[in-house]
């Protein structure tokens, strides 16, 4: 009985004498004998020990047709043959189906996909599974510079044509399961120095693309997004061959693993610090300006850590005159322990330099009061939280806090305190608060100061003992945050200077490294004013405190 023909390939002695250009010049029999009809090279199949096992070639009725040229896609006719691209034509000579084959493991023609023209429906006929090679890989040996793999098997053609039939080009099977066809074919295209995805640039493409270049890895995966048509096939087709070979070269980017910086992304990160705006803080905190530079820089997260009754309240007010009189920014303030009268009458004191707490509830001028708040900035460049009072949820915070910086633009956000404003702020939940802060600012670029409470003091004997650590929950908040600074006071002592008198100390300055004594601040109790102060016992503070 006659060996059976099963499919024809290129002749590897052909090919080294730069012959059978075509692939088709060496016949492959069912018993594994091989033979050129070309150069009479006649052989085996590599490791076959018996006759190949012949499954259902009835689709094969369906391979008809001839490799014309597509005017339309301005294809030629020796590209198709090229990829044995078979068309059918109808009684009138238009082409109405297209048929691409498809090949298994060992080079076998296996099945065909079949697209109608009309209406660009696809249909399978024998073999098409993703355990297949890829679309025109059959065509190529492993190993060379460049591979190219696109999304459909006209873009594959078309891409093959452009680069003047230089570089191979192969297709997925399936866009919806292109990783396991990938995963399929690993070996032979990990074989090329420099693999290009060029999917369609459209939102299924474009998934497909990251779904694929993490199994080819750095160093040898370029992504190409194409800037001018969809895909290949449009590029060929509108005459823009030069354009897509120039994107192609110039602009498929290096895939990088997600979380590694490029060069690129490197210098952008220099020029975006370069850029940093610095908000310098009131001349009266001692010498943190000088130890930060100019101030907090837009995009921090900064921790005022006090014990009880220290006066972070008034330090806080403070900050929003000077913010909201001294610099451009606009300040959102959430002033959970404090009602609004409270927060605006603190705050106008510290403008008129007239202590409006100590003033009786029924003398107030009320409308005298407002015309300061509103020549301060309150309603414009100070924006207060009202809810009534008491802590909210975290996800209401944080997106009333994104609605103070995207909404009303401000650029600052103070809240007072941390552990009063967020309901429910427990130390199983602080880390992932404290994250969604830091995120917050690098998204927005806001700075966002947070006063905490402390845990338990000690009996008063040692007012200016505390640390970053003394936070109450967990170590996150300290942990988290690029600046912490301590403001401590003997609040029992005698002395009136003494009393009022604010140590301030560095423990973590992230940005500028600048840790340690920063000054000392007085609190004027007639004018209700920070002013910058000294230490009160004009010998040097005692470091080992600290």
């Amino acid at each position: 009985m006659d060996n059976k023909l099963i499919r024809k390939e290129q002749c590897p002695d052909c090919a080294k004498m730069g012959k059978d250009t075509k692939g088709d010049n060496l016949a492959v029999y069912d018993d594994g004998q091989t033979h050129c009809y070309a150069c009479g090279t006649h052989g085996h199949v590599t490791h076959t020990k018996k006759p190949i096992k012949i499954k259902d070639s009835s689709w094969m009725k369906h391979y008809r047709g001839d490799y014309y040229s597509l005017p339309d896609r301005k294809l030629r006719a020796e590209t198709l043959e090229k990829y044995k691209v078979k068309c059918e034509k109808n009684s009138k000579g238009d082409i109405i189906k297209h048929h691409y084959p498809y090949h298994n493991q060992r080079g076998d023609m296996v099945g065909i996909k079949t697209r109608t023209v009309e209406n660009k429906a696809f249909r399978g006929w024998g073999d098409t599974s993703n355990t297949n090679m890829l679309f025109g890989q059959n065509l190529f040996k492993a190993g060379g510079k460049f591979l190219t793999i696109v999304e459909g098997e006209l873009d594959c053609c078309s891409a093959y044509e452009m680069f003047g039939s230089r570089w191979p080009v192969v297709s997925i099977n399936n866009g919806a399961n292109s990783v396991s066809n990938i995963k399929n074919n690993l070996e032979w295209i990990d074989s090329f120095e420099t693999v290009v995805i060029c999917f369609d640039d459209d939102e299924a493409g474009r998934d497909s693309a990251k779904q694929v270049a993490p199994i080819l890895g750095p160093n040898k995966c370029k992504v190409l997004t194409l800037a001018k048509h969809k895909d290949a096939s449009d590029y060929l087709a509108n005459g823009d061959s030069k354009a897509f070979y120039d994107e192609w070269w110039n602009d498929a980017k290096e895939y990088t693993v997600s979380g590694v910086a490029t060069i690129e992304e490197m210098r952008e990160a220099l020029l975006d610090y370069k850029n940093t705006e610095l908000v310098p803080l009131p001349d009266s905190f001692g010498n943190l300006n000088e130890m930060m530079r100019g101030g907090i820089a837009k995009g921090e997260l900064v921790s005022i850590v006090a014990h009880t009754s220290i006066g972070k309240t008034t330090i806080l007010n403070e900050l929003i005159y000077h913010f909201a009189t001294k610099t451009n920014e606009r300040i959102g303030c959430f002033m959970v322990e404090d009602n609004i009268d409270e927060t605006i009458r603190k705050v106008v004191s510290v403008h008129t330099a007239e202590n409006l707490q100590l003033v009786k509830p029924t003398d107030l001028n009320v409308d005298v009061i407002m015309e300061s708040a509103i020549d301060i900035g309150f309603g414009s460049k100070i924006q207060l939280h009202n809810d009534g009072g008491g802590s909210i949820d975290i996800d209401e915070m944080f997106s009333k806090i994104r609605y103070f910086v995207k909404g009303l633009n401000c650029g600052i956000i103070l809240v007072d305190p941390l552990h009063t404003a967020i309901k429910n702020l427990s130390n199983e939940n602080i880390e992932e608060v404290m994250d969604r802060f830091i995120k917050l600012c690098k998204e927005t670029k806001c700075a966002v100061i947070l006063s905490t409470h402390t845990r338990k003091p000690d009996d008063g004997s040692h007012p200016h003992k505390i640390s970053e650590y003394d936070v109450k929950g967990s170590g996150a908040i300290p942990q988290a945050c690029h600046t912490n600074i301590l403001f401590s006071r003997d609040k029992l002592a005698e002395d009136e200077y003494t009393k009022n008198s604010t140590r301030i100390r560095v423990p973590k300055l992230r940005r500028t490294g600048q840790t340690g004594e920063a000054g000392w601040a007085y609190f004027n109790p007639e004018k209700a004013r920070l002013e910058k102060g000294i230490n009160p016992d004009m010998g040097g503070s005692d470091a080992s405190d600290f």
